[in-house]
């Protein structure tokens, strides 16, 4: 277990230095790197104080490995708009954007499974399929069309909540929802179908075969076999949520790590743009190695497999 985890650990250093190549590659193709990384309003002399001091006079491939070290040190300079370290202004944004991440997550997981559940053990009857057709209808609702209505119900017509903003938990409200709702949308058709699988198993017939009760068959053989994909499925379901923030940040006005990539894009801050793709694809590929791991702990199936 020990070495597949560090194994699976071994993909953070391949994803930093994918993206780092990748933004590396990117800062040379859109023209002189130092005019990227020095002011929009640098003078020549700034010009050649930058390029002396991002190395663009060594070799090239000095400069990769150097931009490949600085990345991985998490130094990426100054931001041009804030005037403060790109990736300290990153680390105070994260808090603010998992502070709607995991609520609108652990929300989501808690009423997708309870639908899943109820739609699983009732898969004819009316109310499992008004579930399912509820779940569907809110996922083809898109995210930031649900926030605008969200807004015009709670902020201006009832006026319970602020529109825009993020100081204080009321601001946190409608965000989390939108989230939530979006989890559950993709996360509850998952629980039915995962749990629907796990009731064919041969496990699961001999545990009804048995005499058990429908709680017990469901709760101690059903579910435990559903387990393992659906902790798969939510490492993907972060980053989708976690990438739904660059469009939902900005529409609420809450300052968290997505509104911070699209202002730094928007004020050309390349300071700020490396360190926040960056670190947000650092957190995206923990969050889904941490994911991975969990699953092979959970599951003896993968073990067995593993040591076969």
């Amino acid at each position: 277990m020990i070495g597949y985890t560090l194994r699976r650990l071994s993909l953070l250093v391949l994803v930093g230095v994918g993206v780092s190549t990748f933004l590396f590659v990117l800062a040379h193709l859109s023209g002189d790197p130092a005019a990227l990384q020095a002011p929009p309003d640098a003078t020549p002399e700034m010009l050649a104080a930058t390029r002396e001091r991002l190395g663009l006079n060594e070799p090239l491939v000095t400069q990769y490995l150097q931009s490949l070290l600085a990345n991985f040190t998490l130094d990426f300079g100054d931001s041009f708009s804030f005037q403060q370290p790109a990736g300290t202004l990153v680390g105070q944004a994260i808090g603010p954007s998992l502070w709607i991440v995991l609520p609108g997550m652990v929300l989501g997981v808690l009423i997708a499974f309870t639908i899943g559940t109820v739609a699983a053990l009732r898969p004819s009857r009316l109310s499992g399929r008004v579930l399912m057709v509820g779940a569907f209808i809110a996922g083809g609702i898109p995210y930031f069309w649900m926030a605008l209505l969200l807004v015009l119900l709670f902020a201006v017509k009832l006026q319970v909540l602020p529109a825009t903003g993020s100081a204080g938990l009321s601001s946190l409200v409608i965000p989390v929802a939108v989230l939530t709702v979006y989890t559950v949308s993709t996360t509850s058709r998952l629980v039915r179908g995962q749990l629907l699988d796990s009731f064919t198993e041969g496990y699961v017939l001999t545990a009804r075969s048995k005499g058990l009760s429908a709680r017990r068959v469901l709760f101690q053989h059903a579910t435990p076999g559903a387990l393992p994909p659906l902790l798969a499925w939510l490492g993907v379901q972060f980053s989708f949520v976690f990438s739904a923030l660059l469009i939902l940040e900005p529409l609420l006005g809450y300052n968290g790590l997505g509104a911070l990539l699209i202002r730094s894009v928007t004020n050309q801050d390349f300071p700020l743009v490396q360190a926040s793709v960056f670190c947000m694809a650092m957190l995206i590929t923990l969050v889904n190695v941490g994911m991975d791991v969990i699953v092979r702990l959970i599951d003896p199936r993968l073990r067995a497999k593993a040591a076969a």
